[in-house]
């Protein structure tokens, strides 16, 4: 009985290869069939047809002398059936296959092999006419089974076909006691060479991976030991390979894992993670595995300059980052004091190689990331401000990636260093020769000025009450000298500061705090007839900081709603900078008792300024 999927038809569009037999040139999409050894690039010229049938046929030896230019410019004649016998893209699951040929290049003896296989010889027998398969049949699906597949000898060439394989895909049986799952996994591991080419396959390292993904415990010691053999180090290395071994380390179990680790582990780790594909089995080890499994890599980092090397690197530095965030995850678990002590170890070589990591392209993001983190990071965060950052605040604001770390410290530096870096800016160096001190070299230089903008932008978010902290009036007293400070020396530079681009966006930074007149001097708007009637509300309202959302009901019921829930920016910017009080509080704070107490002759200018803002 024929079988017409064997062959495929001629139907077979030209921008698909061909399946066909020893001694054949099978030219198809740009390359040439796995068992013949002539340029890629070369036509087929020499055919037949027969019955508008297209059949291939031995190339004659002559064809080498050939000029090349003339070869790549002739196209390989192709016949197309009918449009009544043509087959649709989705039932032509006939192979169309790589040819034993990955990323490029031909696999070392798998051509030799694949001749020498007998079980794959049948295969690749000629035929004289390529048979077409009727499209007045239900559907390919129907009439081809992976029992037919195996039996007839193309299970390779349906592994390396990328319709072929999603075919062995959807049929390969899930049950490892299976005895077809047991012959499909026995036939695709049977030769490390055809192994190792399916897992370097663009197509076949799919089906791989179905190994992989419903292998028994037994048939992952297969696999592993397949890995191992056939070069682990070069599929770590490989876009299509990797993909076989980060999935082998989710799926298999903690013997088969860890020793594959192992042997991870034994490789130049520098060279791994400074790779764009081998570091995504790094990530996986990191991501999926517990802690004590990877505890050799802390150590490698740990260990010389070994940090500074991947960190340097565009792929290595992101590795080290979820290695910190992994380390410092969940608190509460039962095994964090023992990945603490990891944690630390890496942290204070983090710590010792700041200036270093700062100041490099790449490596800067880590530091970076600890300064932004939160919780258990937070005491290493403060542990570089202090040490690495104090003191060197003017040089590192003017190097183009340091700059950036200095910036993020301001950010998130707790209040206490705040002040410290704040005023180290401000009056921690000796002026030079030209008598200008820190502040004057960054308001000019081409990355300091970022730092003096998120100076003032951290100045002024907290007096018009963006801060997310918590601040008493005496901070909030030297967040306005600090404004206070800038804003005056920016006043006396704004001629020079309008001629550059980053002078002029300080200055509109600047802007954003509005000025406070007198309310003494200002006329007041007819409108406040109509606020002062409200004002018998303020009676009714608990402002107690942590009781207001019992009063948002009838805050949001009331039109003035809006004035009294500014009452914390009109309290923050009311304020006389030179005595650090106000100059009409808006409310007493009675001792031992929460709730503030309404000041009734701070009405008129609460009034006033509620109404200069809306």
């Amino acid at each position: 009985m024929s079988q017409p999927w064997i062959r495929r038809s001629a139907a077979t569009s030209s921008g698909s290869s061909s399946i066909g037999g020893t001694g054949y040139n099978l030219f198809g999409n740009g390359s040439l069939d796995g068992v013949n050894s002539f340029h890629a690039d070369f036509p087929l010229v020499n055919s037949n047809f027969y019955n508008n049938v297209f059949v291939p046929q031995p190339v004659n030896s002559s064809l080498k002398e050939f000029p090349l230019k003339d070869l790549q410019s002739t196209k390989p004649p192709v016949k197309l059936l009918p449009h009544a016998n043509r087959r649709s893209t989705l039932n032509n699951l006939i192979p169309d296959c790589d040819n034993f040929f990955f990323n490029g290049t031909a696999v070392e003896s798998s051509l030799t092999s694949l001749v020498d296989n007998s079980s794959l010889k049948d295969s690749f027998q000629p035929s004289s006419v390529s048979h077409v398969v009727d499209n007045s049949s239900d559907s390919l699906h129907q009439e081809i089974t992976l029992q037919d597949v195996i039996a007839n000898g193309q299970l390779f060439d349906f592994a390396l076909d990328r319709y072929g394989v999603k075919f062995l895909e959807i049929h390969y049986p899930q049950e490892a006691k299976d005895d077809l799952h047991k012959l499909v996994f026995g036939k695709l591991t049977e030769s490390i060479t055809l192994f190792n080419g399916l897992c370097h396959n663009s197509n076949g390292n799919f089906i791989v991976q179905k190994l992989v993904e419903y292998a028994s415990i037994e048939e992952q010691k297969v696999l592993l030991m397949k890995m191992i053999e056939g070069g682990l180090l070069e599929m770590c290395k490989d876009k299509f390979a990797c993909r076989v071994i980060q999935l082998s380390i989710q799926k298999f179990d903690r013997p088969n894992v860890t020793q594959l680790v192992h042997a991870i582990s034994n490789f130049d780790f520098v060279a791994m993670c400074t790779d764009q594909t081998s570091i995504h089995v790094v990530q996986r080890i990191v991501k999926h595995l517990p802690v004590d499994l990877w505890r050799f890599f802390v150590d490698f980092l740990y260990t010389g300059d070994n940090l500074m090397s991947v960190c340097r690197d565009k792929y290595g530095c992101r590795l080290v980052q979820q290695v910190i965030d992994k380390l410092s995850e969940n608190p509460k678990s039962p095994c964090f004091n023992w990945r603490i002590q990891l944690l630390h170890t890496l942290m204070s070589c983090v710590v010792r190689n700041c200036f270093r990591l700062s100041s490099n392209e790449f490596a800067n993001y880590v530091v970076q990331y600890v300064t932004k983190s939160s919780g258990v990071m937070e005491m290493y965060r403060d542990m570089i401000i202090e040490k690495c950052l104090l003191r060197n605040l003017l040089s590192m604001s003017q190097d183009k990636y340091a700059s950036h770390v200095i910036e993020g410290a301001f950010i998130f530096a707790p209040q206490s260093l705040l002040a410290e870096m704040m005023n180290e800016i401000f009056d921690g160096y000796v002026k030079d020769q030209s008598h200008r001190d820190a502040l004057d070299i960054l308001l000019f230089h081409q990355y300091g000025n970022y730092v003096v903008q998120q100076m003032i932008t951290i100045c002024t978010s907290a007096l018009m009450g963006k801060e997310e902290r918590q601040l008493t009036p005496s901070d909030l007293g030297m967040y306005a000298a600090w404004y206070e400070k800038i804003r005056s020396r920016v006043q006396h530079h704004s001629a020079r500061l309008e001629r550059f681009s980053s002078g002029k966006k300080i200055i509109d930074s600047l802007m954003k705090l509005p000025p406070v007149e007198s309310p003494a001097s200002t006329k007041y708007s007819s409108s406040f007839l109509d606020f002062s009637s409200q004002l018998d509300i303020f009676s009714e309202v608990d402002f107690s900081r942590k009781d207001i959302s019992k009063n948002f009901d009838f805050l949001r019921s009331n039109p003035f709603a809006d004035s009294i829930l500014r009452e914390e920016y009109l309290k923050q910017r009311y304020l006389d900078l030179s005595e650090i009080n106000y100059v009409g509080p808006l409310f007493h704070y009675p001792t031992g008792n929460e709730t503030y107490r309404l000041n009734w002759d701070a009405v008129v200018p609460i009034a006033f300024m509620t109404i200069l803002i809306v």
